[in-house]
């Protein structure tokens, strides 16, 4: 897996003000035209500065992409703490009815970063572009993993099942929900992005049914 990308210092001793505004246009140029077609000059211009100085910063628009990727898995990793915390107390199902919401919640709350994953997804020349959708992966099989396992601890996933088939179904599953939802091309008819809170969540219950139809013991 690539390590996380550590701007020039230059970068790290400017004001907090003036590193969020370049995160923020930068983040917003690649969610708009994916890592080929994204500009440096249409960053800086947005920023006020000159390009030279954002050389300054990042040795080129690879590294800066980087930087910005880092940032959204950061932002993954918090979001899938606090669906963590959100549902100790529930059982298997429950804590993936969490996590299904925490992703809506992190598209609602960050669509920008979301667009850079899905343009990531399906643009093929992108630095690294292998070892940060293996990253994402990663943070599916380890956030899901354990669960899996306490699950069938509990009788409450299949015995015959391995983790990671469980896992690879979770995360197939909960992945194209989230597409769907930020894309409505995506949605095979679903209309998930115009339902209303009360019509969206039905629309994680009916997931959580069929997954736990597949998943749970069979009584009896």
């Amino acid at each position: 897996m690539s390590k996380p990308i550590v701007p020039k210092s230059t970068f790290m001793n400017l004001s907090e003000e003036k590193r969020s505004r370049i995160l923020r246009e930068a983040v917003r140029e690649f969610a708009d035209k994916g890592f080929q077609k994204a500009s440096l000059n249409a960053i800086v211009a947005r920023v006020g500065i000159a390009k030279g100085s954002l050389y300054q910063y990042f040795d080129n628009k690879e590294a800066l992409f980087l930087f910005v990727f880092d940032r959204f898995t950061d932002l993954v990793k918090e979001v899938l703490a606090e669906a963590a915390a959100a549902s100790l107390e529930a059982d298997f199902f429950g804590q993936v009815r969490v996590a299904v919401q925490a992703g809506l919640a992190f598209i609602d709350r960050h669509p920008e970063y979301y667009e850079i994953y899905l343009k990531l997804l399906f643009e093929q020349a992108v630095p690294q572009r292998e070892d940060l959708i293996g990253k994402v992966r990663l943070f599916s099989r380890d956030y899901f993993g354990p669960l899996c396992e306490e699950g069938r601890r509990q009788g409450q996933v299949r015995r015959d099942l391995p983790t990671e088939m469980v896992v690879f179904v979770l995360d197939a599953v909960l992945d194209r929900f989230l597409q769907g939802y930020a894309k409505s091309y995506l949605d095979s008819g679903l209309a998930l992005a115009g339902k209303s809170r009360s019509e969206l969540a039905a629309a994680v219950e009916a997931v959580i049914d069929i997954l736990r139809d597949g998943l749970a013991p069979k009584q009896g």
